[in-house]
């Protein structure tokens, strides 16, 4: 009985989502008033709220509570294409600004789930310290956006630490918007390290609790993180190293393969180590 009881909560909680009650984003009322509205334990209601979090429809924000997660969320299939930023919006009109890098939804505006955040930070990280070249704690400008589809939970957590050289010579990175989003990257390329060559490192990792609240994702679901380094063409040193964290559940990654010297078709008798060890018809005994 107590087992199809928890059961028939999971079931009224989400048509009371469903219906409208609570829209996504906001937070259920606390376990006691959830029990006490049910009649029930504070047990039978966790186990309804954690029917739901496994569902992918509720989601524990430490410091928060409960928050209702949207029934459907964009995701995207990445790639490897770099293109030119145009959608920006300035006055009514969309105007070209930056790059739009794998994770973007082709045109689609993205809101800021968060203020933009850029100013000096020391940068403790000790891997992007060293695929920045700088001492770890070195005071470093950071530029931090938080972004994602309008009306959906953030999608991405976007966070560049440009070096200092970079901040000495062209003073425009540190300003939030300049001429536009995306204005401080032209910037840095006119300023002669342009065209930038881009570098990835990919890794699945679970997330930080600041991410999971950002986010809005379970602590149990991994995130991708995306290191992509910026290169000069003046000096093919680091000029920034960006840091993108995506939930696990959100992106597909899709890559062409290619082939090496040595898989080339047709096939060659003999390869660089030799003939083939296995025989090419069988033996007749």
């Amino acid at each position: 009985m107590g087992s199809a009881r928890y059961t028939e909560i999971a079931d009224d909680l989400l048509r009371r989502i469903d219906e409208g009650e609570w829209e996504a984003g906001e937070t259920l009322p606390q376990m006691e008033k959830l029990a006490k509205h049910y009649d029930v334990s504070r047990n039978a209601v966790a186990r309804a709220v954690g029917k739901l979090a496994k569902e992918g429809r509720l989601v524990s924000v430490p410091r928060r509570g409960t928050v209702v997660r949207p029934k459907h969320r964009k995701t995207v299939m990445r790639s490897d294409v770099v293109k030119r930023n145009t959608r920006h919006v300035k006055d009514g009109e969309e105007f070209a600004g930056g790059y739009s890098f794998p994770a973007a939804m082709g045109n689609e505006l993205w809101a800021h789930h968060v203020k933009p955040e850029v100013g000096k930070a020391p940068l403790m990280d000790p891997r992007l310290a060293h695929m920045l070249n700088v001492p770890v704690g070195e005071m470093v400008i950071r530029r931090l956006r938080v972004t994602g589809p309008d009306g959906e939970p953030a999608f991405q957590i976007s966070t560049t630490w440009i070096h200092p050289r970079i901040t000495a010579e062209i003073p425009e990175v540190e300003e939030p918007y300049g001429t536009g989003p995306g204005a401080w990257i032209d910037a840095i390329e006119a300023k002669g390290h342009g065209p930038l060559e881009w570098l990835e490192r990919r890794r699945v990792r679970m997330p930080t609790v600041a991410e999971t609240k950002l986010l809005l994702i379970p602590a149990e679901l991994p995130v991708w993180e995306i290191v992509r380094i910026s290169y000069s063409a003046k000096d093919e040193n680091a000029v920034d190293v960006t840091q993108v964290i995506i939930p696990g559940d959100r992106m597909e990654e899709v890559s062409r393969l290619r082939r090496d010297e040595s898989a080339r078709w047709p096939h060659a008798t003999a390869g660089p180590d030799g003939p083939p060890i296995a025989p090419n018809k069988q033996r007749e005994d």
